[in-house]
């Protein structure tokens, strides 16, 4: 049982229309004794009627305040939706705003299904939007022994497929001539990546890394600007782009 449920408020209420109920009911019953129980069993009518109806009022304030009390909670994280899985799932998601976009944040492990989908369109994105995007570095800690390749049996994937996917990564933006550099930055990860992140402007996607799936299949949560959820994932994504301990230029 709750505990907000045990307040002395709430204790007293509920104890005086039981009493308020226990009389009516005592009333209509003594009632019968009487040669013209037409007005105990009028008052014992009434007051059967205010109890339950008192007990019923108590559990739909107390059933809707606690609703309000997440709804509450909802709102001050600045969740919007929830979404069973991500990337090529919800691919309409993103691509609705990054059509006027100002700025976007991405980290993930080799990014795959977003450059298949806009790699033909960094430079004209780069025009107008500012990228800073964090792939997971395929050599860290070492050659021999790196994140990528653990992630790469945890996900039951080929063994080097997220160093491949990181590696056409950089051939993409090698090849883009005309990108603008200082607007379309990309970043190595070399720190264990807790969270897929994807923000656009105002809005962020986020979700869970979870052992023995595909991160595409991970469930993914959007946020908005203004919920403290919003403001720690996305402190979380600047630290890790600012602090050259976890991250490094692609280039270097």
């Amino acid at each position: 049982m709750s505990m907000k449920l045990l307040v002395p408020s709430n204790l007293f209420w509920i104890f005086s229309h039981v009493v308020i109920l226990v009389v009516g009911i005592f009333l209509t019953v003594v009632s019968r004794q009487f040669d013209h129980p037409d007005i105990l069993l009028g008052i014992g009518g009434s007051l059967i009627a205010s109890g339950i109806a008192g007990e019923v009022l108590f559990l739909y304030v107390y059933v809707s305040q606690d609703m309000k009390d997440r709804l509450d909670l909802i709102a001050a994280a600045g969740l919007r939706r929830i979404f069973p899985t991500r990337s090529i799932s919800i691919r309409e998601e993103y691509h609705s705003r990054l059509r006027g976009a100002k700025e976007v944040d991405i980290l993930g492990f080799g990014l795959a299904s977003f450059r298949e989908d806009y790699g033909s369109k960094f430079e004209e994105l780069s025009t107008h939007t500012s990228f800073r995007i964090l792939l997971l570095d395929p050599d860290f800690p070492s050659i021999e022994i790196n994140l990528a390749s653990l992630r790469d049996k945890e996900e039951g994937n080929n063994d080097g497929e997220i160093k491949r996917d990181v590696e056409a990564f950089a051939t993409t933006i090698r090849r883009s001539t005309n990108l603008n550099r200082s607007k379309f930055q990309v970043k190595l990860l070399r720190a264990l990546p807790s969270i897929n992140i994807f923000r656009v402007d105002d809005d962020l996607f986020w979700g869970p890394y979870l052992i023995a799936s595909q991160s595409r299949n991970m469930p993914t949560l959007l946020v908005r600007k203004g919920g403290f959820l919003y403001d720690s994932i996305r402190g979380h994504f600047d630290h890790l782009w600012e602090n050259d301990q976890f991250s490094r230029p692609i280039a270097d």
